[in-house]
């Protein structure tokens, strides 16, 4: 008995100190590897009493945080703490999007409820338990070249630039609480927007009628004309060609004569966004 006791605090002892090596998130297969002469039970009983301490919590399957001294009120720890190595461990490309990525560059009109990841799958299942929101949203093609790097207290996080955030923003409207947030966010993301320096695998890497419902909203919405001629001076550069499409792409209408037409954008303006 002494020497399972000794064995289990060695384990306790080797998550305890994660954080000291800038490390906090682990899975009970690392500790079946660091520990291969302690049985599962006991290795689970390790991680069940540190859980019920609040020293650890759970945040995926087999996949566990350790609780830092600067989180320890709270009880849980932020997503952009741990999801790059977590996400890098199950082998999905991601990056931090939408609401999350604006509210990190600094448009934080409301603060998202759930930390909102992109993932290049369908099989990454949204969670929701001790106080931790992880709303996964599925991109089958991610850029990696298209994302920035941004530092977290225990390592860094996959970040989209401004202007794909603003573009996710439209193209996933329906996430977020429709175009009028959508709007609403972008106009705080706008300060960082370097369209002309922007790559053009960024807008090819959108369907068209995201981009021209970004260039309507920044200048017909927002009034940013600056902004939306370099937006649009960048598509014909790029060699993307405009088609008729409706604003709100939800609404379907038997005939366009009752509503304006925006010739420059080709958007039909089938509804009106009124921002707070």
């Amino acid at each position: 008995m002494g020497l399972d006791m000794e064995k289990n605090k060695s384990v306790r002892g080797w998550i305890e100190d994660l954080p000291k090596r800038g490390r906090i998130i682990f899975c009970v297969d690392d500790l079946k590897v660091q520990f291969p002469n302690v049985t599962n039970e006991a290795i689970r009983l390790s991680v069940h009493r540190l859980k019920n301490k609040g020293r650890v919590c759970s945040v995926w399957r087999k996949y566990y945080v350790v609780v830092p001294d600067e989180y320890a009120l709270r009880g849980f720890v932020p997503p952009i703490e741990y999801i790059d190595k977590l996400m890098n461990s199950l082998g999905y490309k991601y990056y931090v999007g939408l609401l999350s990525a604006a509210a990190l560059h600094g448009s934080s009109h409301q603060q998202p409820q759930s930390f909102m990841v992109v993932v290049n799958s369908n099989d990454v299942k949204s969670k929701a338990d001790n106080n931790i929101s992880l709303c996964f949203i599925a991109k089958s093609q991610i850029n990696g070249d298209l994302l920035l790097r941004k530092n977290a207290s225990y390592g860094e996080v996959l970040v989209s630039n401004p202007i794909m955030t603003a573009l996710d923003l439209i193209l996933y409207e329906n996430r977020i609480g429709g175009l009028e947030r959508a709007a609403e966010v972008i106009d705080g993301l706008s300060d960082d927007f370097k369209i002309a320096d922007s790559q053009s695998e960024l807008w090819t890497s959108f369907p068209i009628p995201v981009i021209q419902r970004f260039g309507y909203i920044l200048e017909s919405i927002l009034g940013y004309t600056k902004l939306s001629d370099a937006v649009y001076q960048k598509l014909c550069n790029t060699g993307i060609e405009l088609r008729k499409n409706y604003l709100d792409s939800k609404l379907r209408h038997s005939t366009t004569d009752e509503f304006t037409y925006d010739p420059k954008w080709k958007i039909i303006v089938n509804t009106d966004l009124e921002l707070g």
